[in-house]
C-alpha cells in the first residue's frame, strides 16, 4: 500500500533507494528501480531522479548501460555502507512495500530465466531447437535438443516450450516411466 504523504526529503529519498538497491542484491534496471521506489512510495519523480542523479555522482550507486536503452544500477560498497547506517531510520511502512515488490520482482525473473531457448541452424534452411528448464536452484532438470527442420518450426517449438514447460517435462518423464514400468513387468 502506497504511503499517502508525499516524501519530499532529498536525504531520505537518496536513502530509500539505496534500501531499495541494497534489498535487490544485484542489478536493477532503471524502469524496475522506479517502480520499486515510486509504487511504493509517494515520492515525485523529479525528486526521485535527482537523489538517483546525485547518488550516482557520489559513487554510492554504480551505473551499468547494459544497452542504447537499457540502464541498470547497483549499489557500491560506499553504498551499502551509508544503507546500513540509515536503513534504521527508514519507517517500516515504506520498508515493507519495497521488500515485498523486490520480493515479487525476482520470483518473476526466477520463473522468466528457469526456462529457455535456442534455435541454431545446422545447414541451410534446417535449424534445430535447444530447450532446458532449470529449477529454484539453478539445477539444471532437462536439456533437450530436437530436429526442427524449418526456421519457422524451430520459432514454434521454442516458443511452445517457454510457455508450456511443466507439458513438456512432464510428457517425457510420463514416456520414460511407462517404458520403465513395461520393460520391469516383461
Amino acid at each position: 500500500m502506497l504511503y499517502q504523504r508525499e516524501i519530499n526529503d532529498p536525504v531520505l529519498i537518496q536513502f530509500i533507494i539505496l534500501y531499495t538497491l541494497n534489498q535487490a542484491k544485484d542489478y536493477v534496471p532503471y524502469n524496475n528501480l522506479i517502480n520499486l521506489v515510486l509504487d511504493n512510495c509517494n515520492i515525485n519523480f523529479q525528486d526521485f531522479q535527482v537523489a538517483l542523479d546525485n547518488l550516482e555522482h557520489t559513487h554510492h550507486v554504480k551505473a551499468f548501460l547494459e544497452s542504447e536503452h537499457n540502464k541498470k544500477y547497483k549499489i557500491t560498497k560506499k553504498g551499502m555502507n551509508a544503507s546500513d547506517l540509515y536503513t534504521p531510520n527508514i519507517p517500516v511502512y515504506i520498508k515493507e512495500p519495497i521488500d515485498n515488490s523486490i520480493n515479487e520482482l525476482l520470483n518473476t525473473e526466477k520463473v522468466r530465466n528457469s526456462v529457455r531457448s535456442k534455435i541454431t541452424r545446422i545447414r541451410k534452411n534446417e535449424y534445430s531447437v535447444e530447450c532446458e528448464l532449470y529449477d529454484d536452484d539453478d539445477t539444471n532438470l532437462l536439456k533437450l535438443s530436437l530436429y526442427a527442420g524449418s526456421r519457422e518450426e524451430a520459432e514454434r517449438m521454442a516458443v511452445y516450450f517457454k510457455n508450456e514447460p511443466n507439458i513438456v517435462y512432464e510428457t517425457i518423464l510420463t514416456a520414460f516411466n511407462e517404458e520403465l514400468h513395461h520393460i520391469s513387468e516383461d
